[in-house]
């Protein structure tokens, strides 16, 4: 994995507290940023996997919640962060399942993601390469991606 610098006024992010308002925080903070870096096509896709994370943090971390929007060298990246070390994981659920769905829409629809530990809790992470054009959900409706 390579590191790329990126000037500080790049990065942003945002404190939530665990409760039932924090997805929708996480989604309007998203889109205003990217919206503000030009990242329209891609504003869909992150407001919804931010949605999946953050209600995440809240259902099974327990604890408050930081947002984290990161312009990279051809995107965006954004983390989520809580305080439990519990790393998530891509389930399988059946049809009928109510929940568990969160990490596989993050890997089906993110170009990249990972886990991270931190200090107090764990670091889960996003990146869209944004160009031009419709979201990755958009082009495999039509058979693009």
């Amino acid at each position: 994995m390579s590191v790329v610098w990126v000037p500080l006024e790049t990065v942003d992010s945002l404190r939530l507290p665990p409760d039932r308002t924090a997805s929708a925080q996480a989604r309007k903070y998203v889109r205003e940023r990217m919206h503000a870096w030009g990242f329209d096509p891609a504003i869909c896709d992150a407001e919804l996997l931010v949605s999946e994370l953050v209600t995440n943090s809240v259902l099974h971390a327990r604890s408050s919640v930081r947002v984290e929007v990161v312009r990279v060298e051809r995107g965006v990246r954004v983390a989520v962060y809580d305080d439990s070390p519990a790393v998530p994981r891509v389930r399988r659920y059946g049809p009928d399942a109510a929940t568990g769905r969160g990490m596989l829409l993050v890997q089906r629809i993110a170009q990249r993601w990972g886990v991270e530990p931190c200090e107090y809790g764990k670091c889960v992470w996003f990146e869209f390469a944004v160009n031009a054009g419709a979201s990755r959900l958009d082009r495999e409706q039509v058979g693009e991606a």
